[in-house]
């Protein structure tokens, strides 16, 4: 299957896990993604990513990346052009026939390329703001 690219205009939304978020004063709300959360995935596939401009045709937003993950996940979000200046290309590669999907499944890409030194990610990692961080409020009766 042939796979096209995400324009460079456009931008890409990452998943963050809870321990991946992090503590930085010098970026606005306090929080940002940490470089590790800008890897391949522990099995060797390319870094998951969903194109903001799929996600938006979808009528949804960024707050759906997080669809059903609990406290504390965030979402990131990157320019493309970013990551093709790290030399990392995004492609579409759309999540189908699976048996529970999620809503921005036909939005899913990968960002292919080396990930290494750690100052890439690094730098990838600052271009990247969390727009959006779940709260879930547990009422108790």
């Amino acid at each position: 299957m042939t796979r096209s690219e995400v324009a460079p205009s456009d931008h890409v939304f990452r998943r963050v896990p809870p321990v991946l978020v992090v503590s930085d004063p010098k970026v606005p709300g306090g929080l940002r993604a940490s470089s590790s959360a800008f890897c391949d995935d522990p099995d060797g596939s390319p870094m998951s990513v969903y194109a903001m401009s799929i996600v938006t045709r979808l009528g949804l937003d960024h707050t759906a990346v997080v669809y059903g993950k609990e406290s504390g996940w965030g979402v990131a979000q990157t320019p493309v052009e970013l990551l093709a200046e790290e030399e990392q290309q995004v492609l579409l590669d759309p999540v189908v026939a699976v048996e529970v999907p999620h809503p921005c499944d036909p939005a899913h890409g990968i960002v292919v390329g080396d990930k290494q030194p750690k100052s890439r990610r690094e730098r990838i990692a600052r271009g990247s703001p969390l727009v959006h961080i779940v709260h879930i409020v547990h009422i108790v009766p």
